[in-house]
């Protein structure tokens, strides 16, 4: 990845163009209620002394159409979606597939888990998510955090990982393998697991079909116009 794709806009320059395209758009009300967020995200980086916000596309990372470019998981959509789940302080662990330059791993490892793990395939992403890891550690409860540079279709998932993670990483032939590769790991070790699945609504959700998890909740955020949030659970 180049020091350019890297680069980040002044903040009052990248919130004006996107607050006029949004206006006409999406009105009044709704540009509002984003452009908080969007200030609001970005006071969040500065607390924690990450960057992690940008996209990059797949094909600027080499990425196969299986796997999707880069988009961190809005901070109000993982917010959300920790309300609605139970975590052990000190007992349950948390993996991020498509953990990308780690956001949604710091995030969680501002909870009680006791570990924490993100998957990425890029090395340059993985390297970057490292490095916010480090910046972050005063913030973090869990101190036990990870970032495992592996393709998800090879990745050994822990016996004792029990919430997993996906913000839209892949195409649904790899949510499948790894949904395949979680349901192997719990009947080697019987355990009950939480996924947290986004994705945008114009792609098919596989998970409603898988017979071993249940739906426990579909969360509304800002983003639901756009974005399908739910939580599942083995049944």
């Amino acid at each position: 990845m180049t020091t350019a794709q890297l680069k980040r806009e002044p903040l009052f320059g990248e919130i004006t163009r996107k607050l006029r395209r949004h206006l006409a758009h999406h009105g009044l009300g709704n540009t509002a209620r984003r452009l908080v967020r969007a200030i609001t995200s970005r006071w969040r980086e500065h607390r924690l002394g990450i960057v992690t916000s940008g996209n990059i596309a797949g094909t600027e990372m080499g990425f196969d159409a299986v796997s999707f470019g880069y988009q961190p998981v809005p901070y109000a959509s993982f917010d959300a979606a920790m309300r609605h789940v139970d975590v052990r302080p000190g007992v349950d662990v948390f993996v991020d597939f498509g953990c990308g330059m780690g956001r949604a791993v710091i995030l969680a490892a501002t909870y009680s888990f006791r570990r924490v793990i993100g998957v990425e395939r890029s090395e340059s992403l993985s390297r970057i998510a490292r490095g916010n890891i480090v910046r972050a550690k005063s913030k973090l409860r869990c101190r036990d955090v990870l970032v495992e540079t592996c393709d998800a279709r090879n990745y050994q998932v822990p016996m004792d990982a029990t919430h997993f993670f996906l913000f839209n990483p892949f195409d649904e032939p790899v949510v499948l393998n790894v949904l395949d590769h979680i349901r192997q790991s719990v009947e080697a070790h019987p355990r009950k697991v939480s996924i947290i699945y986004a994705l945008p609504k114009c792609r098919h959700d596989p998970l409603p079909s898988i017979s071993w998890l249940e739906l426990k909740s579909e969360l509304e955020t800002i983003d639901s116009d756009w974005q399908r949030l739910a939580i599942y659970e083995t049944r």
